[in-house]
């Protein structure tokens, strides 16, 4: 075998051995170029150790000296102590390791010693001591592993330490760094000034200095963005050039006539969107658009206009959501909305009878002049859905990049609208959704209110609930929501269920009191919503499942328990659940007694109801991956790159992608053969050498 390139596996590594790297496998470390990849998590600036005499208490720092005596003692089963006096040319001071008695193999008399830890007060003999965290004996091999520049500190699994990570890196990085090939062309790196590959690399794993260091950095976090908008450009690219889709005939009279029955006028802004969609659909090219709009913009009333452009050019159309709630209720939306145009509404879900199932897929394989709504059950083999010209995504961050495309699949290219009420940062609609053509819907319709919202402890309750008793009495109805079904042993938090018997019998002894839950079966759900819908219910207790999709415009109050739990976005969805009445509207955020941490990010929700302002704000908090999960793009995972920080960078990225895919699509220029070799060795890339050649 070869151990000369990249590829090589890391248990050649001078030190490494099958151990190691079996313990470096459970870190993904399997050859050379994966431990390049590996970067520190943080860094330990060694370039100046505070001397002893100079130690402040309480400071995590590390110090050098020499080990001048050793003590160990067992004051009791279960506590083992080493104390051992270190030394420099400024004093001494005490040095103590709780339960790490094996240590005291290697902590010879007079040998020198890095330690990291703090100082603390010995309460009894009232005398400064470091409390050791971190212990490394300085051997003659290479002192710079130890001290003098600034250190790599690597995430580790167990029976891995830092020196022996840094001495691998080290090893790698002389030999195996300089074998790095350079993706990026000549011209990019000339126009942005970019290290090279190996000495960014070099310089993330061993900074020389901290101008350095964010050069390097600002790199490789490009290439992270660049490499990933050249897999969305090419995938928008492709959809428009090579596959033919139903070419729909716009302004036909169903779709118009659906339009002038509305018993009310569309905004600008949904007129927008549906010039966007039938410009889309008349061109010969499947339309990949996401319509992105606040909670109660109006997006179903675009997706049926969009629907019934399909249904007047003779295909039929599908819609998919992410719950049998969402979907029951966009059944008899539609239902009551388009059947006067002589269009057949169906209903697809996962819990229908077997005989159901049957007579539904054989409607699906000869339907004309059809709209099926459905969950999951949509995408899922044998459905065959007869002239499908159009699928709508509502909710689509609930679904998967590929589950959407398994939708696809059912007809032959098919136009796509995918639609979501969750409000996207600019910096993840250009990375997660960069292949998508984009309409935001802006606008509110006449009469919505914005809910008011408080942030309020558990102590506040008792009048929380007098205020509810209030518009209970105007006629009004109010939604009360709690994170759990059940009661967790591991969390103690009031569950739906405990909640629902409190407020049935103690709270709203005088009301009509229903629960509603994930676990309960379709059935009791529909029956549940029905009876909220006609006002037989005035307070429902609700776990999530009310998130999306439930339009009760009589509802004016909404009660969040355990607000913490939740994501700035989710309560955002929650919270447009009421104020569709064009009636002033209260939201109470109530949270645990004993939260702090959480409490400015409430006070954000509270603040706004701008949607954008509180996905931007829960971005920066939770990260891409919480808010809508890795799942969503199909693309590379960022390492270094943070979606709000370096968003200036992301934007760049994307313009140096497009402008390079305009001129060179296929990668044939010299310049670009680097970069070639590596999009085609990429996970999850739309390149091919067939797409290449």
């Amino acid at each position: 075998m070869n151990h000369k390139g990249l590829d090589t596996p890391i248990q050649y590594v001078k030190g490494v051995g099958p151990k190691v790297s079996q313990r470096l496998a459970t870190m993904n470390i399997l050859n050379m170029k994966d431990f390049l990849y590996t970067f520190p998590r943080t860094y330990d600036d060694r370039r100046s150790l505070p001397s002893i005499s100079d130690l402040s208490l309480s400071t995590p720092t590390t110090i050098k000296g020499r080990l001048i005596s050793l003590t160990e003692n067992k004051p009791r089963p279960g506590l083992n102590i080493l104390k051992g006096m270190i030394q420099d040319e400024t004093g001494s001071i005490a040095a103590i390791w709780f339960n790490q008695g094996f240590l005291k193999r290697v902590l010879k008399i007079d040998t020198q010693v890095v330690l990291s830890g703090k100082v603390t007060v010995n309460s009894f003999q009232s005398e400064r001591q470091f409390s050791v965290a971190n212990t490394e004996v300085i051997s003659a091999e290479d002192p710079s592993l130890y001290v003098g520049q600034v250190l790599p500190i690597y995430a580790l699994v167990s029976g891995l330490i830092q020196l022996q990570m840094r001495k691998i890196a080290k090893s790698i990085i002389t030999q195996y760094g300089p074998l790095l090939q350079d993706p990026l062309p000549p011209y990019l790196m000339n126009q942005y000034q970019f290290f090279s590959l190996s000495d960014a690399i070099k310089e993330m794993h061993f900074p020389s200095s901290r101008e350095y260091f964010q050069s390097a950095k600002k790199r490789l976090v490009f290439e992270e963005f660049f490499y990933g908008q050249l897999i969305l450009e090419k995938r928008r690219m492709l959809s428009k050039q090579n596959i033919p889709g139903p070419q729909f005939v716009v302004g036909g009279p169903p779709s118009k006539q659906f339009i002038d029955a509305l018993p009310y006028r569309l905004t600008k802004a949904q007129e927008r969107a549906i010039s966007d969609i039938e410009t889309d659909v008349s061109s010969p090219h499947p339309m990949n658009r996401l319509i992105q709009g606040d909670v109660g913009s109006g997006k179903t009333d675009v997706a049926m206009a969009a629907l019934m452009m399909a249904i007047s050019s003779g295909f039929n159309g599908a819609m998919m959501v992410p719950t049998e709630i969402l979907a029951e209720q966009h059944y008899r939306t539609l239902k009551e909305r388009l059947s006067p145009f002589n269009v057949s509404i169906m209903l697809l879900k996962g819990k229908l009878k077997v005989s159901e199932k049957k007579e539904a897929q054989l409607q699906l394989s000869s339907a004309k002049r059809t709209i099926v709504v459905g969950t999951h059950a949509l995408y899922q083999d044998p459905v065959v859905i007869n002239q499908l010209g159009l699928v709508v995504v509502d909710e689509q961050h609930r679904f998967g990049v590929f589950q959407r495309m398994k939708l696809k699949d059912k007809g032959h290219s098919p136009h796509c609208l995918f639609m979501t009420a969750t409000p996207i940062p600019r910096s993840l609609m250009l990375t997660v959704y960069g292949d998508l053509d984009k309409t935001i819907i802006d606008e509110l319709p006449p009469g919505r209110v914005a809910p008011k919202t408080y942030v309020l402890k558990e102590g506040g309750l008792t009048k929380v609930y007098s205020f509810c008793h209030q518009e209970l009495q105007k006629g009004y109805q109010i939604y009360i929501v709690y994170p759990l079904v059940e009661e967790s042993e591991k969390i103690d938090l009031n569950s739906a269920v405990q909640g629902y018997d409190i407020l049935k019998s103690q709270v709203f002894t005088h009301h009509k009191v229903d629960l509603i839950h994930g676990k309960m079966k379709s059935e009791e759900k529909e029956a549940v919503m029905n009876r909220f819908k006609k006002g037989t219910t005035q307070v429902l207790v609700s776990t999530t499942v009310i998130e999306v999709g439930i339009d009760v415009p009589n509802a004016t109050i909404m009660v969040i328990r355990h607000a913490e739990r939740f994501g700035l976005s989710q309560l955002h969805q929650l919270r447009g659940r009421i104020g569709r009445g064009g009636t002033a509207s209260t939201c109470f955020l109530i949270t645990s007694p004993n939260v702090s941490a959480t409490k400015d990010r409430l006070q954000a929700m509270a603040s706004t109801s701008d949607g954008f302002k509180i996905a931007e704000y829960d971005l920066a908090i939770r990260g891409p991956g919480d808010m809508l999960g890795s799942r969503q793009s199909g693309l590379p995972s960022l390492q270094l790159a943070d979606l709000v920080k370096d968003e200036k960078i992301l934007l760049i990225a994307r313009e140096e992608a497009k402008k390079l895919l305009q001129q060179d699509p296929l990668l044939v220029e010299s310049h670009h053969q680097n970069l070639k070799r590596h999009v085609l060795s990429m996970k999850n890339s739309c390149f091919s050498e067939g797409q290449l050649n």
